[in-house]
């Protein structure tokens, strides 16, 4: 299998009959598009097999480094710099100009940072390869020079993943993954410069050796010696994760600090304690968050969260080594009361861990799973579904309608998240969503579900098609897929119903999903009354609501 680096290419999987001889190291070229399908680098030369992940500035794939001695596995990172939408973002030309060439000093930059700091620490990938190549003209396109970074593959599951199938950390696991990952940024901002990125899908387990690996040092800033102690940039991070001060100005320009990353790193914490969105305590800078955490972590520790959380930058620990130092000194004095007000009634909580497993197709939709009820009545089915809420999002072009027994909650990532009402405590909430997701460029809805049903069956015998077929939203033709997995470590099945539209440069993905014994009760209500009311219109606005890679 080979697959095409270039953006927009028409057809990017290439089979051959026969597998063309590695050390040949040419003549192997794209069939739709006639890009290169061996890359050469400066160190070896390298073959693309699957895309990995996209986003804002460029795209991975996972490759096969063809001239190590063990075929071993990559990443490739592809700078792609979308210049029409920063032009059409910024309008001033100075600015684009400005944009285009930070981003380009920031990929460099990764590569040199990269290099130094995967050679000399253990929980960095390791940075193998990086060069430049000018891709050939094809169709109306020009040549164009594209940038690649080739890293190490790190075989394991991102933290947010981990979150999905484990359920919440508990506070010594939280103090493990502190002591691990500290350390990690105690070096890279001893080395002048600073992440940005920080948060649970930046942070991989590895399988074989339960290492953690802080990856996607896109991020990475270096200090300029000689000026102060902190570096204005173009914006590299995830907003509900970022300081304040990285999100000053509307997040176009921020600031940053050793202390923005110690900020970030704690909102992590938050969220694999409590398995909360940090949407719930975006608003007010997250100065509530105790409110909902600190009943479950002993004050020890929600003190020290607490002062990594500080709005103003000086007020927080300045470094992580005074954060390990606490860490250290701070000992679990008092045993956290693992109950939650209820209606003035004390429950205990039923902690996920043993029994859940959250499957997640596309990295860009990444969220954090409230862990709410799950186990419907069936006074509640009867209860009346034709008074509905009439929603509209006039800026994406999206109305709809849903239940008045649902309700509406913020998720990361997702235009919206509804679920149903008063449900009784359990290890998962059926839950509807809408995702927007950004392509590459204009797809055909045949396009779009044949790579989307490819990622589905990829995941094995674990996961079946129930059901799968063309469907009328409105006057759009969509598709819809309804599929089964079964996580066997847990002895758990989950059903998700899945209903996309393409529209240009945009996919529209409506979500429905449940454990197996749950997914019947509200399967027919969400068809009928949500999806069935889907219209998609002109949008008023075309800027993304996905996060930057």
């Amino acid at each position: 299998m080979y697959y095409c680096t270039r953006p927009h290419c028409p057809s990017p999987e290439n089979r051959f009959p026969d597998s063309p001889d590695p050390h040949t190291k040419s003549g192997i070229f794209c069939q739709a598009c006639g890009m290169p399908l061996i890359l050469k680098g400066e160190r070896g030369y390298y073959q693309t097999i699957k895309p990995v992940g996209k986003g804002g500035f460029g795209a991975a794939f996972q490759a096969i480094d063809l001239k190590s001695v063990n075929q071993r596995q990559c990443v490739i990172k592809r700078l792609n710099i979308k210049i029409d939408e920063i032009r059409e973002e910024y309008k001033n030309p100075e600015i684009v100009d400005k944009i285009v060439e930070g981003i380009k000093a920031a990929f460099e930059r990764e590569a040199r940072v990269l290099e130094f700091l995967g050679d000399n620490n253990g929980n960095i990938p390791t940075l193998y390869d990086y060069f430049s190549f000018t891709a050939p003209a094809f169709g109306q396109q020009e040549e164009l020079e594209f940038k690649y970074l080739v890293q190490q593959y790190i075989q394991g599951e991102n933290l947010s993943q981990e979150l999905r199938r484990k359920g919440r950390f508990s506070e010594t696991e939280i103090l493990d993954f502190l002591k691990q990952i500290l350390p990690v940024l105690q070096f890279i901002h001893d080395q002048n410069s600073i992440h940005r990125d920080i948060k649970p899908s930046n942070i991989v387990r590895e399988t074989a050796t339960q290492k953690l690996f802080l990856i996607d040092f896109g991020a990475v800033k270096q200090v300029v010696s000689g000026e102060t102690n902190m570096k204005k940039s173009v914006p590299f991070f995830t907003k509900v994760y970022a300081s304040p001060e990285q999100r000053s100005e509307e997040g176009r320009i921020g600031e940053v600090y050793p202390s923005s990353d110690l900020y970030s790193l704690a909102v992590t914490c938050l969220e694999l304690l409590t398995g909360i969105t940090p949407v719930d305590y975006l608003n007010n800078n997250y100065g509530n968050w105790r409110q909902q955490a600190s009943r479950i972590i002993s004050p020890s520790l929600a003190n020290i969260l607490d002062k990594m959380l500080k709005v103003n930058p000086r007020h927080r620990f300045q470094s992580a080594a005074e954060v390990i130092t606490a860490v250290n000194e701070y000992r679990i004095t008092t045993q956290p009361d693992h109950s939650v007000n209820n209606n003035n009634s004390t429950k205990p909580i039923t902690k996920p861990s043993q029994n859940l497993k959250f499957l997640l197709i596309k990295s860009a939709f990444l969220i954090s799973l409230i862990t709410t009820g799950v186990i419907g009545v069936n006074s509640y089915l009867q209860s009346s579904t034709k008074v509905v809420e009439v929603v509209e999002y006039a800026k994406y072009g999206i109305k709809f309608k849903y239940p008045k027994n649902w309700q509406e909650t913020p998720a990361i990532d997702k235009l919206t998240r509804i679920i149903p009402k008063n449900m009784n405590s359990s290890s998962l909430t059926p839950e509807f969503f809408i995702t927007i997701e950004e392509l590459f460029q204009s797809e055909t809805l045949e396009d779009y579900t044949k790579f989307s049903i490819g990622q589905i069956e990829a995941l094995g015998q674990n996961a079946k098609i129930i059901k799968s077929g063309k469907i009328q939203l409105g006057e759009t033709q969509g598709y819809q897929v309804v599929y089964e997995f079964r996580d066997n470590i847990h002895k758990v099945s989950f059903q998700e119903m899945q209903v996309w539209i393409v529209n240009g440069k945009k996919a529209y993905i409506l979500t429905y999903r449940a454990e197996d014994k749950s997914y019947p009760e509200f399967a027919k209500t969400v068809e009928d009354t949500i999806i069935k009311s889907f219209t998609l219109e002109k949008p008023t606005s075309e800027k993304p609501i996905n996060p930057i890679w």
